[in-house]
């Protein structure tokens, strides 16, 4: 039996003490993963849901798998390629390479999530801190977010439990946690101090904590809140999907609130990402092109807007060919979006069988990175977290199939 520590790529954390136990190359044991972790890497051995190599729903060499996959891109004049939020950062240098030979869109899941967040942490707009910052906080808030259900572990690796100041039995409370939510959800429960809001009015609940900074009457909630932000010196915000989606993506008035936070302690925010490489994806981008997301390499020039968006793109019909690595859009998208892209070649890079897999033209089955194939990543956090993987591969990983395809498109 062979036992080793891997880096779990099932969510953003990238924990990167769980430990491998295996006997002829079968995973026979796990230790430290949370239950989301072990499901995805003993799921990892079921065959029936990992992906081969596929051309029009028949099982192919994975050269032929290559050329075919390499044949639709060559004769696409307007391909989409969207994902690679679940690649090592090499393949996402690779996949930005591609979409600029082929002069074609590329997008990720940050453009519906996280990326304008992102994209203002790497601009100097808003601060933020590391994972191991996080102990020089006395207060954590996480807003919009259910990390017991998301990152399970971040709590007990990352956040309250694991900073050093906190004590189950203490006499004293050297750390508080917050939470605001539309529901009482698991994190909440545990929190100590809950504040509820109505979905959508998140920005109502801001804009009175902000007039409650200004000395004006608020309401019991935003009275309370504001006293736990002035009883404190460092605060770190966990922001989740439900912040994103409340707001629309306008965080001004969230801005403005971190900016009055600023003047007598020490804010940070961290974008609850999901997909263990997204904030790598949007660092890999944003280094290449200046922007996290929504970019076009058409006419051999880089532009950036909502209309390279993938709902865009979907919508207006605008793609003659998707190329898409490491997501399932088609489980994702509402329905009457995914029947847009009936007619439309779609090329399948995944280390599992998903329904988008099922409705490619072409599949070419991955390793699975962190257990299979190795690299670097980028933690929630902003943190380079480097992957080595312990089981060896049926497949060529995300990385060596990008290149492969460069190669075939000359």
């Amino acid at each position: 039996m062979n036992a080793g520590k891997m880096v779990c790529t099932a969510c953003s954390c990238l924990c990167d003490d769980i430990e491998i136990e295996m006997e002829n190359g079968t995973i026979t044991g796990i230790g430290n993963a949370c239950r989301k972790g072990s499901a995805f890497l003993f799921g990892s051995q079921n065959e029936k849901q990992r992906a081969g190599y596929l051309a029009k729903g028949r099982e192919v060499e994975v050269e032929s798998a290559l050329d075919a996959a390499a044949r639709l891109l060559s004769g696409a004049r307007r391909p989409l390629l969207f994902g690679l939020d679940n690649s090592t950062l090499e393949a996402q240098t690779l996949g930005i390479e591609l979409a600029r030979k082929l002069g074609g869109v590329l997008d990720d899941s940050s453009s519906f999530c996280h990326g304008r967040l992102v994209e203002d942490i790497l601009a100097g707009m808003l601060p933020t801190c590391t994972h191991e910052q996080i102990h020089d906080a006395d207060l954590i808030i996480y807003w919009g977010a259910n990390p017991h259900n998301a990152q399970p572990r971040h709590l007990s690796r990352f956040s309250l439990y694991a900073h050093r100041k906190y004590h189950e039995a203490g006499v004293k409370r050297h750390v508080s946690l917050a939470v605001v939510d539309v529901r009482e959800s698991e994190t909440a429960g545990v929190a100590h101090h809950f504040f509820r809001v109505l979905p959508g009015e998140d920005r109502d609940f801001i804009a009175a904590v902000i007039e409650g900074i200004k000395g004006k009457p608020v309401g019991k909630d935003a009275a309370e809140f504001l006293g736990l932000l002035e009883k404190s010196r460092c605060c770190v915000i966990f922001a989740g999907l439900g912040l994103t989606y409340s707001l629309d993506n306008d965080f001004s008035l969230f801005y403005e609130l971190i900016g009055h936070m600023g003047k007598w302690l020490k804010p940070a925010v961290i974008p609850m990402g999901g997909h263990y490489n997204a904030r790598g994806f949007n660092h890999s981008l944003y280094n290449a092109t200046g922007y996290v997301n929504k970019v076009s390499f058409a006419g051999g020039r880089v532009a950036h807007g909502d209309e390279f968006s993938l709902l865009e793109q979907v919508r207006s019909r605008a793609a003659d060919c998707l190329l898409v690595v490491g997501a399932d859009l088609f489980s994702a998208l509402p329905a009457s979006l995914a029947a847009l892209l009936d007619g439309v070649p779609v090329i399948t890079v995944d280390p599992f069988y998903t329904a988008t897999a099922g409705a490619s033209t072409g599949v070419l089955g991955a390793a699975l990175s962190g257990l299979e194939a190795g690299g670097t990543a980028v933690r929630m956090d902003g943190t380079v977290v480097s992957l080595a993987p312990v089981k060896t591969p049926r497949h060529l990983s995300d990385e060596q199939i990008l290149k492969r395809l460069l190669e075939k498109l000359g």
